[in-house]
């Protein structure tokens, strides 16, 4: 067997592994001895993959073109190898994994293209520039820690139509009543690794009552109505205390509540098409935290869509069966 040309593989995977290890010291510490501002940064997120790919086009300089495509596709064999081996070994979860396989994939492969010109042109000053490529996200890291996180608010919006009364609707919002796993449906979100939803508890219908969203794993919010009007509007606020989160309910990147991610308000309002018949729309307000809310937002808007259109696929199915059961 050829080692050789598997070194790419092997000193890209390893310098992803180890680049991990050393970003993932200052999560939620903030005390590390080589600081790096933790694995949510530009500089993880963007950068290390962009590297990887860079010392694979190193190690495989002596591919001939009839081999292009073993050259093309180590990049993305070490990522594979970071990833598989993170998940593994519980260093990460598979949410956070999934959402970051895009764009590892992406900046790892323009790494390894861009790689592989300035090493075939730069030959007898190779070893400096991958010297310098080596330590790149960690001169980067101060500064971006210095320009900060930027906070943005997104908005979610879902509908659904319903062969049902207003009423019968209302009723199947404001207590939900417990929900089997026969009945949520096999999402994006599910299969993510998200908590699937089991209940909501309100304690009275009135503007200050108190909803909670109960939800598997042990985890659930407190949401507290802040507008209503009887069959047509239900909007509360959500607060979640990631203290009381358990343990292995969500990766610790996106803990509600948490640093980089907080769902703040919930909007439900019925509109009336007929007496059989309404549109029932559900708002949602989230805040992402990141240095690249461009990217995460794609990922959070999409998740978030796919949670609501969930909800309300349960809400429809109970209030037209519960709408043809009061007519016969």
């Amino acid at each position: 067997m050829n080692i050789e040309k598997w070194k790419g593989l092997l000193y890209g995977t390893t310098y992803g592994l180890v680049s991990r290890s050393i970003f993932a010291l200052e999560d939620f510490r903030g005390n590390a001895l080589f600081p790096t501002y933790g694995l949510m940064t530009m500089s993880f997120m963007f950068i290390v993959p962009f590297v990887i790919g860079l010392i694979t086009a190193y190690h495989n300089d002596k591919i001939t073109s009839s081999r292009k495509i073993v050259f093309i596709t180590m990049p993305f064999f070490a990522i594979l190898g970071l990833i598989s081996i993170s998940v593994l070994s519980g260093k990460e979860g598979i949410i956070c994994a999934l959402m970051a396989l895009p764009v590892f994939l992406f900046m790892a492969l323009l790494g390894g293209f861009i790689g592989v010109r300035i090493f075939k042109r730069n030959k007898p000053n190779n070893k400096l520039y991958v010297s310098f490529f080596i330590l790149l996200p960690f001169l980067f890291a101060p500064i971006e820690n210095l320009i900060g996180l930027t906070d943005k608010i997104f908005t979610e919006h879902t509908t659904v139509e319903i062969n049902a009364s207003d009423k019968t609707v209302w009723d199947n919002i404001t207590r939900v009543k417990e929900i089997s796993e026969f009945e949520n449906n096999n999402t994006l979100f599910q299969f993510m690794g998200f908590p699937r939803p089991i209940e909501a508890q309100l304690d009275t219908i009135a503007i200050g009552g108190v909803r909670k969203a109960i939800f598997d794993r042990g985890l659930f919010f407190t949401e507290t109505i802040t507008q209503m009007q009887i069959n047509r509007i239900l909007a509360f606020n959500i607060i979640a205390d990631p203290e009381s989160i358990p343990p292995k309910a969500l990766d610790e990147h996106v803990l509600v509540g948490g640093k980089y991610f907080d769902v703040l308000e919930g909007k439900y309002v019925i509109e009336k098409i007929n007496e059989k018949k309404v549109v029932l729309h559900l708002t949602s307000q989230f805040r992402l935290s990141t240095s690249f809310n461009f990217y995460s937002g794609f990922w959070s808007k999409l998740i978030m869509k796919d949670i609501q259109e969930n909800i309300l696929a349960i809400i429809k199915r109970r209030s037209e069966e519960n709408d043809h059961s009061n007519s016969i």
